[in-house]
């Protein structure tokens, strides 16, 4: 009997160390994401003057602490094992970890590791490879705690819905202040000191336009998903705000790379709300918000041209579409009425219960768009017929003066890829290293043609394929895949995750003419990972 008794408190003891310990990590882990997902977006030092190395520094020294205090708790937690459990505790882990076996989504993020870790290796610049110091930090340090952070936050964060309210949360603040900009209100002296094109392209607390419509795209993403599954009245109301706040400040952030962000976002989303009515009321209403707002901002920079920032590119052609009033009032009039009739059914009528139908006919509709796309890409780029397409030439016209001279970038990037050996297609030239090549290989035609020297590739696709190789860049798509995957896999326990799904998508469809940078990356992949250990949550697949 005393045996039995002993045993029995013994498990006792190692249940409560166990769970005493589990909650320890999961608290570190949820301040680190906490800090990543709100106070990050929020940082800086010298406001724009070295944004750059602040939000790297923070963001490397919220790892580090995060890894010190993970050590310094199990050091503690495996001390109080083996005095007073006798390493009970330490052997149920092991057990346990042995029937945890790793997901997909784990080994992307592996293979990916190994491939940054060759490239660096095999570079005829290591140093630079490994620490980014002749680009944008994003060398092989960093992107080893980007692995770090994957599998501390993938295991030990206990998942809540209100850190996605958090992200939203600093997102609008940031939004607000961008919004302000826009309109040559500075609230916090941001902008003071700089003149001409740089008073222009810095804006709120990220900095570059195009990186902070990447940023603010994933708020875009994360509210308006938000709203249009949100069941809770007052919830879904925060949500509305967010989304309409967040939609704003991508508009005005005067960067093209917006556009796409929008495209994918209102172009995926009916493939998810149109199975009943309530998904296509919500979808009408938020587009009628979204070419409302395109409205109001065309106008006010019609009325006081001195009082905000001056736009070019696509807004300059959707404030000039003649029919965009009754496109609006259209929109309006769609809503009031969806909201009606879903209000008048009753609650087990087929258009609540949910059909596919709406989500067939709509993919019907994105492949007829795509074949417009491709036809249009054909009778502009072939055919000869550059004049039939008005202010869209800009976009259609695939020349090296395309996209603010991506065209050009993506040209001598392609063509020196397609020239390295073997090892250098597989691996790339190291990571973060495009700036030296073009530098190496091409400054003297980059200054004569543009009189400038690009450093990045202005696609990330394109920059993981030539610093780290298609075996890089494959592993990195692969993690997004497999993590996207795995939430959509879980929607009917979670089914907000769908908004971390959209956040991910909104950032890479931009990433295709934008840069990685250490100021919005480590988000999103922080949000990813936010997705992937609610996923495992519900597996209940914890350590």
């Amino acid at each position: 009997m005393d045996n039995i008794k002993t045993k029995k408190t013994s498990n006792e003891g190692t249940k409560k160390l166990l769970e005493a310990w589990r909650n320890f990590n999961s608290f570190v882990a949820g301040i680190f994401t906490v800090l990543i997902i709100s106070v990050f977006p929020l940082v800086f030092h010298d406001y724009y003057y070295d944004i750059l190395v602040a939000k790297y520094v923070f963001y490397y020294g919220s790892v580090i602490l995060m890894i010190v205090a993970m050590l310094a708790g199990a050091v503690f937690f495996w001390y109080k094992d083996r005095h007073e459990l006798g390493g009970n505790a330490v052997k149920e882990m092991r057990s346990k970890a042995k029937l945890n076996a790793l997901k997909k989504s784990d080994w992307a993020m592996i293979i990916f590791l190994i491939a940054v870790t060759v490239s660096t290796l095999q570079s005829e610049y290591r140093f630079e490879s490994f620490w980014g110091n002749e680009g944008r930090y994003m060398g092989m340090f960093l992107i080893l705690l980007y692995g770090i952070s994957f599998f501390v936050i993938s295991r030990c964060l206990r998942y809540r819905q209100w850190y996605l309210d958090v992200f939203l949360a600093a997102g609008i603040v940031v939004c607000m202040i961008g919004i302000l900009h826009f309109f040559k209100i500075d609230p916090i002296g941001f902008k003071r000191g700089l003149r001409g094109d740089d008073y222009v392209i810095f804006t709120s607390t990220i900095g570059n336009i195009n990186t902070y419509t990447s940023y603010v795209a994933m708020v875009s993403g994360m509210g308006t998903v938000m709203f249009s599954v949100e069941k809770n009245t007052y919830r879904r109301l925060w949500y509305l705000i967010a989304a309409v706040i967040s939609l704003f400040a991508l508009i005005v952030g005067i960067s093209d790379n917006a556009y796409l962000a929008l495209l994918v976002l209102f172009g995926l989303l009916p493939l998810y709300l149109f199975r009943n009515i309530d998904g296509v009321k919500r979808y009408v209403l938020l587009l009628a918000v979204l070419f409302t707002e395109f409205q109001v901002i065309g106008t006010l920079s019609y009325k006081f041209p001195n009082h905000v920032i001056k736009f070019q590119g696509l807004m300059n052609v959707i404030a000039s579409f003649s029919g965009l009033t009754y496109l609006i009032i259209g929109l309006w009039g769609c809503a009031v009425c969806l909201y009606l009739i879903a209000h008048k059914l009753p609650k087990n009528h087929p258009l609540h219960s949910g059909s596919n139908i709406g989500r067939w006919v709509w993919l019907s509709v994105i492949l007829l768009v795509c074949m417009g796309v491709i036809y249009m890409l054909y009778d502009v780029n072939i055919a000869g017929n550059i004049e039939k397409y008005g202010a869209l030439n800009q976009y259609l016209l695939l020349n090296d003066d395309w996209g603010t001279h991506r065209g050009y970038i993506w040209r001598i990037g392609m063509g020196f890829y397609q020239k390295q050996p073997i090892h250098h297609k597989l691996f790339g030239y190291g990571p973060d290293t495009f700036g030296i090549i073009t530098v190496k290989n091409y400054f003297e035609d980059m200054v004569r043609r543009y009189g400038e020297k690009f450093d990045s590739a202005h696609n990330e696709y394109l920059q993981y394929l030539v610093t780290i190789g298609i075996v890089g860049l494959t592993a990195y798509l692969a993690l997004l895949l497999t993590s996207i995957t795995e939430m959509l896999r879980t929607l009917k326990k979670r089914p907000e995750l769908i908004a971390i799904v959209f956040a991910v998508i909104c950032y890479g469809a931009q990433a295709a003419v934008n840069i990685s940078v250490p100021i919005v990356a480590p988000i999103m992949l922080t949000l990813m990972m936010l997705g992937v250990a609610a996923v495992r949550d519900v597996s209940g697949n914890t350590e």
